[in-house]
């Protein structure tokens, strides 16, 4: 399954899930993110093509969603976007419920790719895995997010104080969940 979306500065852009071939691009996007220092509470990028490939096996054994946002015009792996990976929980009694993470390439935000990788991700998450609910989290300062996930419904549960030590300061992590059923309500195509 897959979507063309147009993006705010007109471009045509591919949302679908991963296929093995985006392994590169995906983790391209999330080195770039690691470098920025301010999105992510991981100090060290993912460099070994074991650890890729690993994390896409794992991926696929557990049935979670990753969808990627792709240039049709760019080739690999500069054609990856961004991605939003919906995992599921660790726990058994919490298997209606999904762990989103979502990351879009520094040149490609404020233009719409975010939102469209969230809201298929949520889609495809009630459709193929029958979650119910869908959580994540954020640092506090990260205002672009916050807005975006604000925007799409999701509601601030908690905030974890001093929840991360990088760049030789604290980072406060802000919770947010969403029912799925009340945003397809709100958001029926």
């Amino acid at each position: 399954m897959k979507k063309i979306i147009e993006i705010k500065n007109g471009e045509q852009v591919i949302i679908r899930h991963i296929d093995e071939s985006d392994i590169d691009g995906v983790w391209d996007n999330f080195n770039e993110v690691i470098d920025e220092g301010i999105y992510l509470p991981v100090l060290f990028p993912v460099k070994s093509q074991y650890e890729k490939h690993s994390w896409f096996n794992s991926l696929k054994k557990e049935n979670e969603i990753c969808i990627v946002a792709i240039h049709p015009e760019k080739k690999a792996p500069k054609n990856i976007l961004g991605q939003c990976e919906i995992s599921n929980s660790e726990w058994d009694a919490a298997i209606h419920i999904g762990k989103l993470g979502v990351i879009v390439k520094s040149d490609f935000r404020d233009i719409g790719i975010g939102y469209h990788l969230i809201d298929f991700a949520i889609r495809e998450s009630k459709r193929l895995n029958k979650k119910e609910k869908i959580t994540l989290s954020t640092f506090t300062e990260n205002q672009r997010a916050l807005h975006l996930y604000k925007k799409m419904g999701f509601n601030t549960v908690g905030i974890r104080k001093k929840q991360f030590f990088m760049n030789s300061r604290y980072y406060d992590e802000i919770l947010m969940e969403l029912w799925i059923n009340d945003y397809l309500e709100k958001n029926s195509d």
